[in-house]
């Protein structure tokens, strides 16, 4: 009676332990466009256009991939540090450069996205390749790891526009 009293103390208290940490998961987990700006502002036929604009202002040379961060500490700024490393390596070849923005420095870019740490990828001809997310899940680091799709992204021919990865869940801050 007495080993089964404590079975079922121990059998509790882990089903307690995982019940805490899904919750806690759960709180980690937030959207890449909660409010579908970026979504709706990629309906626009100039937003391609639109987006390669900004980034020339804020001296982005063509072939480059832009980290979108954040003045303020972001936890998830540091996640995706991994993600942008093995994405310069897999581009490397094809003599892409690194840039990095910070989103309070361009208000017109606040407006389309409401979370960070982003990515936007513009080939040598200065198109949009993509926009959106580094990867998915809890901590960014479980859930998808999105550079390889990113990589085929820069190679599809011919251009079809840029790829917007608006419905994403993982770590990013507002």
């Amino acid at each position: 009676m007495r080993q089964s009293v404590h079975w079922a103390l121990l059998i509790g208290w882990a089903a307690s332990i995982l019940v805490a940490l899904l919750l806690h998961g759960q709180r980690q987990l937030s959207d890449f466009d909660p409010d579908g700006a970026l979504l709706y502002a990629s309906t626009s036929p100039q937003f391609d256009s639109n987006i390669t604009s900004l980034l020339k202002a804020q001296n982005v040379k063509a072939g480059s991939v832009v980290h979108i961060g954040s003045e303020s500490d972001c936890y998830c700024d540091a996640l995706a540090t991994a993600h942008r490393t093995q994405l310069l390596s897999k581009l490397k070849a094809q003599q892409y450069q690194f840039s990095s923005i910070n989103i309070e420095s361009v208000p017109a870019l606040q407006q389309i996205l409401s979370a960070v740490p982003a990515l936007m990828v513009v080939d040598e001809h200065y198109q949009l390749r993509y926009i959106g997310p580094y990867a998915t899940g809890f901590g960014c680091f479980t859930g998808k790891d999105l550079v390889d799709t990113v990589v085929a992204y820069t190679q599809q021919t011919p251009y079809q526009g840029a790829v917007v990865n608006a419905d994403a869940q993982g770590c990013f801050c507002s």
